[in-house]
């Protein structure tokens, strides 16, 4: 069910990041990188659809962000991190925001962005 998922979410993200590259093209606006570019999709999340179960209730989600609150910040990312590829983004997400620390949010942004890039490139949906 998670590989599912996964696949639905990278699914997303090229499709995203296809209309990203259109709207950066058809505004006359300087091409950026790839990965930059799934950086700032992940960033702007709240677009990310509704998945299927198996997703975090809000208590649950509360419960997580509490127990990673007490680690150390490194640690807190990859917890994060795995999140999204055992649940899904939605759910990670959920549990970051509940964290409500913008320095750890962007840093999951970040990561989560090179490790979906990499998803991508294995894939062989882009190229470098």
């Amino acid at each position: 069910m998670a590989q599912e998922q996964l696949n639905q979410d990278i699914k997303w993200l090229e499709s995203q990041l296809e209309a990203k590259k259109k709207e950066l093209a058809g505004a006359g606006l300087e091409q950026k990188e790839e990965r930059e570019i799934v950086k700032d999709i992940i960033k702007e999340a709240p677009q990310v659809p509704a998945p299927p179960p198996p997703k975090l209730s809000d208590d649950a989600a509360l419960k997580a962000s509490d127990e990673l609150k007490e680690k150390e910040h490194a640690h807190v990312v990859d917890e994060l991190v795995k999140l999204v590829f055992t649940k899904n983004l939605s759910s990670a997400l959920k549990v970051a925001r509940n964290l409500k620390n913008p320095h750890l949010l962007d840093e999951f942004h970040d990561t989560l962005a090179d490790k979906y890039y990499e998803k991508l490139l294995e894939s062989r949906k882009i190229k470098k």
